[in-house]
């Protein structure tokens, strides 16, 4: 990943559109998966065209993530399209109570999350613990950008993100595919109508046990320079009897909002594994994401 560093665009460019082409021909099993999991948000098969499209997505995030710390606060603002409205709703909640996102594996949450630092926002995330060297790199570029990276086996992490939550930090984390598989149970809103799924609950338990708005965030790219970061309103429980059931509602309004965006940009999401029960593509697990 860290040759992608310096490489102009282009160079990754057309090798990125090569690569594309390729695969949407010829798809190897994380491909294919892809392909499954967007026909199953869509309602039907994606296009060479689109799974092109998804391959140079999902390598333009790649690239984005190992460059970013070398963008200027400038580029990095050139690079974002938002509603200034949203975006002030988490302010505002950063500042009274504190707030938690949470992000599909869409486009470039980097990119997402260095924007939102560089507006003065601290961030803490939490990384899944991969290889030692792989997770250095994924810490120390991510620091460069000014979050606070924790890995997802890392003791006491809740309560390490309760005590950021405390001192003003804003708790970034991408939440759509249950890693576990005992995450809460879910509709995904699809074209052809609801699929049954799982979410880890991370986020809206968090929200729920310090007080803090949970904020969904989608990313998507729209034109070849420039992402777009939309941010819901804030998700609030119902009056449910336990903490347990406000949290499990509240990730249930979070796949609600995610749905249709994922939908409309399903190219744009990097969900090249096994995501919807019983639609996959290969039973080894081989995977295609990023971390």
């Amino acid at each position: 990943m860290a040759a992608t560093r310096h490489l102009p665009r282009a160079v990754w460019g057309p090798g990125a559109q090569l690569a594309g082409a390729a695969l949407s021909r010829f798809p190897v099993p994380p491909v294919k998966q892809w392909m499954l999991n967007a026909e199953t948000m869509t309602g039907a098969p994606p296009s060479r065209a689109q799974t092109r499209r998804a391959v140079v997505s999902w390598m333009r995030t790649l690239v984005t993530s190992m460059q970013l710390p070398g963008w200027s606060r400038e580029r990095i603002d050139h690079q974002v399209d938002f509603d200034p409205g949203q975006f002030q709703v988490l302010r505002d909640a950063v500042a009274t109570r504190g707030a938690v996102v949470a992000l599909p594996h869409m486009a470039s949450w980097d990119l997402a999350g260095a924007w939102v630092a560089g507006r003065g926002v601290p961030i803490s995330t939490v990384a899944e613990q991969l290889p030692d060297a792989e997770f250095e790199l994924f810490v120390r570029t991510r620091e460069k950008l000014g979050m606070k990276v924790y890995g997802h086996r890392q003791p006491q992490v809740a309560g390490r993100l309760v005590a950021d939550l405390r001192e003003g930090r804003l708790i970034s984390l991408v939440a759509d595919r249950d890693f576990s598989r005992r995450g809460v149970a879910v509709n995904w809103q699809t074209a052809t109508g609801p699929v049954p799924g799982s979410m880890p609950p991370g986020p809206a338990h968090l929200a729920v046990l310090t007080g803090a708005a949970l904020i969904g965030v989608v990313c998507s790219y729209s034109s070849p320079d420039r992402m777009r970061i939309e941010f819901s309103p804030i998700l609030e429980p119902g009056d449910q009897a336990t903490s347990r059931e406000r949290a499990a509602a509240l990730t249930c309004q979070l796949a609600e909002w995610f749905s249709p965006r994922i939908g409309a940009q399903v190219h744009d999401w990097h969900m090249f594994q096994p995501f919807f029960t019983g639609v996959g593509s290969d039973p080894g697990g081989t995977t295609g994401t990023l971390p």
